[in-house]
């Protein structure tokens, strides 16, 4: 039974140790298979027992839910271990139980007795909402399990402590699961297949089966072979063949050669009867041992025997056949080569081993080859080219079709064609040769097929999904009109209308699908499980606060299948059309963070929800279409009536939390596209006031990081940083780890900006651990954080690291926006250590057309910036100085960062913009600016610059002390560059000064921060400057040695 009270103090160390094992097992196998929360369950349950051992108040309560937790871990083994599949919505459950339990528990780890004091009220809440959520999961898997008696427990701990450093060592070890082309008139007459004695000429046209024919090769060229080539209609079976049985070493391997369609025989004594008639056999009343006595006397010969399973597939006859086939192979000289539609050979035969594997599609680069020999347009734009194969899912005898049609009607037309009339447009021929329809109807009508009833339906159903099926969701998925779903899913894979992809998942080709969809198409009844499980999954999104990264590679493998299936259930007769249009909703939000696009769902759903009286659905659906609007530029948004629509929606349904979700939604589009901060701010401010209204905290965490975010973008860094207090806060209480998270990239954000660099590090890599227990590594934000970390040494000027990092999180990151920033980074360091300007200039052109193209002003404006950059190191000052005051004008009270990079250029009496005068109004704007935000590296610079002016004007004492409190201030923030000039400054002036020997010791200090910083002309400079100072100074001493 499972326990009720804290574990016996002599029980507390077994306890800690069994949950430990059964926390690191689980992370062993969520290391090794893709179920979904697992590896965030294992981690947080780490997390717990590790914190529990050092709390301070509250330690019984701690334990005995650790031991509860105990049980969970233990029955999610073995029901692992009995292979049953754990359901993700039962998991995220758990896993959310398991985060909350993670908040009680570090709270009494340090909790004072006044802390404890005001937030008892909070603490006891907590405790209750942990242990429902344990009971639960209890009670969920006791279901299952009839729950686990002590006995059981106890050996099953026992078991799990003795395999725990197996299983270790076999996941460590585990390793993972490892093109020609039928030419347009393979081997026939006017589009006949009119078998003939002589063997088929070898195609023209043959690309991409390089290493099969190599493997076939070598299996023909041993002795006594016997080979089968398997694979679809249309993969090139054929071609293949009779490629290698004009290979030299097989030709004068084998003088005898025949091929033999097997296309008509569809029984035994028509094979016999085939084959006699092709090799030269007189009909007798025993064909069988005529054959076998003309093979036995003859040289080395070889049989290929094509579309062999029209002869083996009929069960009345199939003992017959196979029996002949062995008698056939008994004859040594004889090698015989067969090619079978299915993934299935014929028994009684030994063949030679190794197999050769079913052939698959051909790859994009080979399907390219064969369509440019075609058409004969090898210069063809690749984006038109590859549109077109699409269609054929790289199968060679779809690819042929495609191509002789576009030869003569071109690509517009055939793709307008495809819209209409799909695979009838590749079927205008009279055989399987030429006939895409013909050629899957016979794979269809395969007795194989027919003896499987529930074969049919279960392509049908894998017609709507283009990414495939799992077998987790192919067993999960309850289907009541697919009969024995495992012999089905076996006789599709024998007949190869569908096939198993490298990572397992049932599939069907393109065309295939295409001819299901129109001929057999899922019915209602058949599609209906399959919507809500996705329905269910979809549902288990939530960016702002569930595991994401937990569910995250389940979705991201099905996005094309959910689409297609929304797609599918969007029309007047659907009966579930309310939850359709929800999931198509949650599936815009998915489509964004996942794959950084649109669903292109959103314009197809305002008719359906007219038909619909669901307020609520209405107001998700403005909210999606606010949110996404930089990716449906088409969607024209006139925001005062979709305000006043959604907002009547939400107060219609009550739902008030909701419509602060909208505020928010709105403030960031007015953040992002009309780059009115103040305005977003009214708005977070409304949001925060409904949400602390519905004590809804999902809006209330929503409202609080806008303007934590809109805070930092003005500069007001101590208000944001106040702001991301509150917001940590409210997280910690409720584990909101997501948002916890975003505190502290607001804070590192805030604290890049003011100069306070040191802790920055370390609170990314505590975020990080954070984004961990969540279940968020690998997601968009932890990418974020990485390039915070880029953000920290590019202030630093450490810009090999930074490099490094920008180039990690550009080739990770999947939001687009977050990787052209990254792309930015990198452009503006490339400028920084002086690599080729028109090198950068190409690079922040391509990057500024993505910003154009995302409708994102405010990186246009930061490529300006850069490129102004790019033009003084040019010398082009005249367009630096326009590009420079026009971003510093466009980014002003919208963007503090870039209105602060603008004027360091400005101010900086070295990039010879201006003259003096002017050049010290900007250098004291910047100084206005900076004191203003306390941005502490924009103060230091402005005093650099002013020193600059003060040594052209002269004044070399007020000079020396500008220079001398920026240099304590770069040193101090660790920025190596700016020290070093800094450093470089005061040596000039103790040159001038007749002070070699302090010059050289400034000098000195200045180089190495150079060698830090990559400055390559500037190392140079030091360096001519430190000869310079050396022959003065023994110059001076050699006088001195004279006097």
């Amino acid at each position: 039974m499972p326990t009720t009270g804290p574990p016996p103090p002599g029980q507390v160390n077994s306890t800690l140790k069994y949950a430990s094992i059964a926390a690191s097992t689980l992370s062993d196998i969520s290391d090794s298979t893709s179920i979904p929360f697992l590896r965030t369950i294992s981690a947080v349950s780490v997390s717990i027992l590790a914190v529990v051992q050092t709390v301070k108040t509250n330690q019984d309560e701690c334990l005995r839910m650790v031991a509860r937790i105990e049980e969970v871990l233990s029955i999610m083994l073995r029901l692992s271990a009995q292979g049953e599949e754990l359901a993700p919505g039962t998991l995220h459950n758990v896993g959310s139980t398991l985060q909350k339990i993670h908040a009680y528990v570090t709270a009494q780890q340090h909790a004072g007795i006044f802390k404890r004091f005001f937030r008892q009220n909070e603490n006891t809440a907590l405790l209750t909402e942990c242990k429902a959520g344990l009971a639960h999961a209890l009670d969920v898997f006791g279901i299952e399990t009839r729950l686990l008696t002590t006995a059981e427990m106890a050996e099953m701990r026992e078991r799990a402590e003795k395999r725990h450093g197996e299983l270790v060592e076999l996941f460590s070890a585990k390793g993972s699961d490892t093109a020609s082309l039928v030419n347009k008139s393979v081997f026939e007459f006017k589009n006949s297949t009119t078998s003939l004695l002589l063997l088929p000429p070898i195609p023209k046209i043959f690309h991409g089966r390089d290493a099969e024919l190599d493997a076939l090769v070598r299996l023909l060229l041993q002795d006594s072979a016997r080979v089968t080539i398997l694979g679809p209609g249309g993969i090139g079976k054929t071609s293949l063949a009779t490629t290698a049985l004009h290979h030299p070493e097989v030709s004068a391997k084998y003088p005898h050669q025949y091929f033999v369609s097997c296309e008509s025989a569809n029984n035994h004594d028509s094979l016999l009867s085939t084959i006699a008639s092709h090799v030269g056999v007189t009909p007798s009343r025993n064909p069988a041992k005529q054959i076998l006595r003309h093979f036995s006397g003859a040289e080395a010969s070889i049989l290929l025997l094509d579309n062999f399973e029209t002869s083996w597939e009929p069960l009345a006859s199939r003992a017959h056949v196979e029996e002949f086939l062995s008698l056939l192979a008994d004859v040594s000289q004889l090698a015989i080569l067969i090619t079978m539609r299915g993934a299935e050979r014929p028994g009684s035969v030994r063949w030679t081993r190794p197999f050769l594997p079913p052939l698959e599609p051909l790859s994009d680069h080979a399907a390219r080859l064969i369509f440019g020999d075609i058409t004969d347009e090898h210069q063809q734009d690749d984006d038109e080219i590859f549109e077109l194969l699409k269609l054929t899912d790289n199968l060679p005898l779809a690819i042929t079709l495609v191509a002789n049609i576009s030869a003569f009607e071109g690509y517009e037309t055939l793709l307008s064609r495809w819209r209409t009339e799909k695979t009838t447009l590749l079927s205008e021929g009279t055989d399987k040769r030429s006939n895409l329809d013909l050629s899957i109807r016979l794979s269809l009508s395969s007795p194989r097929m027919l003896n499987c009833p529930g074969a049919l339906p279960l392509l049908s159903l894998l017609s709507l999904l283009p990414d495939g099926v799992s077998e987790v969701d192919l067993l999960q998925i309850d289907f009541p009109m697919i009969q024995d779903m495992g012999r089905s899913k076996t006789t599709l894979i024998r007949t190869s209308l569908a096939y198993l992809d490298h990572g397992k998942w049932l599939r069907v080709l393109a065309p295939i699908r295409e001819y299901i969809k129109i001929h057999n198409p899922p019915s209602p009844s058949l599609c209906r499980p399959l919507r809500r499980h996705f329905h269910q999954l979809v549902m288990l999104w939530d960016y702002q606060h569930l595991s994401i990264a937990a569910i995250a590679p389940r979705l991201a493998v099905n996005i094309a299948n959910f689409e297609s299936v929304i797609r599918h259930g969007l029309h007047d007769e659907e009966p579930d059309l309310a939850e359709t249009l929800h999931s198509a909703i949650m599936f815009e939000s998915l489509c964004r963070s996942l794959k950084g696009r649109s669903s292109g769902l959103l314009q197809l759903l305002p008719g359906y929800l007219d038909k619909l009286d669901d307020r609520n659905l209405h107001g998700a659906y403005l909210d999606q279409l606010v949110r996404s609007w930089r990716y449906n530029p088409g969607i024209p948004l006139d925001i005062e009536d979709l305000e006043a629509i959604a907002v009547h929606h939400f107060k219609a349904a009550d739902n008030i939390g909701g419509e602060s979700l909208f505020l928010s939604g709105l403030a960031n589009y007015f953040i992002n596209h009309d780059h009115d901060i103040p305005k977003a701010l009214k708005y977070f401010a409304r949001a925060k006031a409904l949400a602390d209204a519905a004590r809804n905290i999902k809006a209330q965490c929503s409202a609080l990081r806008g303007v934590g975010f809109s805070m930092w973008y003005l500069g007001q860094y101590r208000e944001a940083q106040v702001t991301a207090h509150h917001l940590r806060r409210l997280a910690q209480l409720h584990s909101f780890f997501y948002e916890e998270v975003q505190a502290i990239r607001i804070d590192l954000l805030c604290r890049v900006s003011q100069g306070d660099l040191k802790p920055c590090l370390t609170l990314s890599e505590k975020a990080r651990g954070l984004l961990a227990l969540g279940g968020f590594q690998d997601s968009s934000l932890d990418f974020v954080l990485l390039a915070c970390d880029g953000d920290v040494h590019s202030r630093k000027t450490e810009f090999t690291e930074a490099k490094a990092v920008y180039l990690k999180s550009s080739s990770l990151q999947r939001d687009p926006l977050s990787q052209a920033y990254d792309l930015f980074n990198l452009a503006l360091i490339d400028n920084d250590i002086g690599e080729d300007t028109e090198k950068v200039r190409k690079d922040l052109d391509a990057i500024k057309s993505n910003f154009e193209s995302m409708n994102y002003p405010t990186g246009v404006i930061l490529c300006d910036v850069g490129l102004a950059l790019v033009n003084i190191r040019d010398g082009s000052l005249a367009k630096a100085r326009f590009l420079l005051e026009k971003s510093f004008r466009d980014a002003l009270g919208k963007h503090q960062e870039t209105s602060i990079l603008c004027l360091t250029t400005l101010g900086d009496l070295s990039c010879g913009l201006y003259k003096t005068w002017t050049t010290y109004g900007w250098a004291v704007t910047l100084m206005g600016y900076a004191l203003k935000g306390k941005n502490r590296i924009a103060i230091h610079h402005a005093l650099q610059c002013l020193g600059d002016i003060f040594v052209a004007w002269g004044d070399d004492d007020t000079a020396e002390s500008l220079f001398q409190v920026a240099l304590d201030g770069f040193t101090l923030m660790d920025i190596h560059r700016s020290r070093g000039w800094c450093a470089v400054r005061l040596g000039d002036l103790q040159c001038r000064r007749g002070e070699e020997d302090e010059a050289l010791k400034l000098w000195r200090i200045a180089r190495p921060c150079f060698v830090r910083s990559q400055q390559v002309r500037d190392i140079e400079l030091v360096d001519e400057r430190m000869a310079r100072g050396k022959i003065i100074i023994q110059v001076v001493k050699q006088k001195c040695m004279y006097t």
